[in-house]
């Protein structure tokens, strides 16, 4: 993937006005590449806790890279390295784990950071591409923490009139938060992506974890399916992890793609059978496996199903009416086959005769 860096600032941080400094140059360049306000605010939030744990707990020597990174797409974003003299950070679960922070610091930690940023990397492997690019400034230092946030891209708002969706979900009962999630976005008049997320166990910290992972999804749904669960992925380290189902639907070439990391159900329905859709082991966030890709013919009148494990399998798709709109089939799915010791969620696509 070709990648190119501009507007490079080096930024030293010895001293409390450091802070100040580093932040008023990072938001400056987060306005000109074309964040908003919101967004600005958040790279400001940022930048903030990065600089004020150098001059605590980073030997109170050390240096911000930030630049803008342009991919081969033309998507921008802001990337900001910083880098110290520290002894590390020992444990990065616990690092990024909301409500953790170090003494002295603005109380936001790790945790917040990881949650405005797209990508968050400690000591990342891509450091010597780095030191490579010309930009070697930054091997005297011994710790760096690497973050990526991408300008949001307007997407279209449009709707694949060949695709009807529904979908049912609830917490696990007497939670008031749901870990399972669902996405359905509409990339453009033919083509489509659709996932289930199921955060893992229940309750807030699962709630976190499939928000944060349908976050991702949105941000970047154009990506190849493989790609796009290992953005997944990237951008949700430190959370619980969580199992996900991702399906790209084109119903102009008539195909659909599938992948599955984790214990999510699905079938696809068609005029020549039932087709199983097979996920693999692991953990999105955690310890995900290579990703693998399927592929299948999709035809007007395929009906597409996916479940997370708070469904349970004492369900025969022969009894319901698919002709229904997908809506009463989901809800009735959802009523009838839920555990009650778990989040449940049913999303259904039907291609449109």
């Amino acid at each position: 993937m070709e990648i190119n860096r501009d507007h490079i600032l080096y930024l030293q941080i010895d001293n409390e006005s450091d802070v100040g400094v580093c932040r008023r140059k990072a938001v400056g360049l987060a306005k000109k590449i074309g964040f908003d306000d919101i967004k600005t605010g958040e790279v400001a939030i940022m930048v903030t806790e990065l600089v004020t744990n150098v001059l605590k707990h980073g030997g109170r020597k050390g240096k911000i890279l930030v630049c803008q990174l342009e991919n081969e797409k033309r998507q921008k974003a802001i990337e900001i390295w910083c880098c110290d003299m520290g002894n590390g950070i020992a444990d990065f679960n616990q690092s990024v784990t909301d409500g953790y922070t170090q003494q002295n610091s603005l109380g936001l930690g790790l945790g917040t950071i990881r949650r405005f940023s797209d990508e968050l990397d400690i000591n990342p492997k891509s450091v010597q591409q780095l030191y490579d690019s010309g930009l070697s400034d930054l091997k005297n230092y011994k710790h760096c923490i690497r973050l990526l946030k991408w300008v949001p891209t307007k997407h279209w708002i449009g709707t694949n009139k060949n695709i009807i969706t529904g979908a049912a979900s609830r917490a696990k009962p007497g939670e008031k938060l749901n870990g399972d999630s669902y996405v359905v976005n509409h990339l453009n008049q033919t083509e489509t992506v659709v996932a289930v997320i199921d955060g893992l166990g229940h309750g807030k910290e699962a709630n976190i974890a499939s928000q944060m992972a349908k976050e991702q999804i949105l941000l970047r749904p154009e990506l190849p399916l493989d790609a796009l669960i290992q953005h997944v992925h990237n951008g949700i380290r430190g959370t619980r992890g969580a199992v996900i189902g991702l399906v790209f639907a084109d119903t102009q070439k008539n195909k659909l793609r599938f992948t599955g990391i984790g214990n999510i159900e699905g079938f696809l329905n068609t005029s020549s059978g039932k087709k199983n859709l097979i996920s693999f082991g692991g953990i999105v966030g955690h310890n995900m496996r290579t990703p693998r890709i399927f592929e299948f013919d999709f035809n007007p009148g395929d009906i597409l199903c996916l479940t997370t494990d708070g469904i349970t399998s004492r369900w025969n798709p022969d009894d319901l009416n698919w002709k229904d709109h997908p809506q009463q089939p989901a809800e009735y799915i959802l009523r009838n086959f839920s555990r009650q010791n778990d989040d449940a969620t049913v999303l259904i696509l039907r291609y449109n005769i």
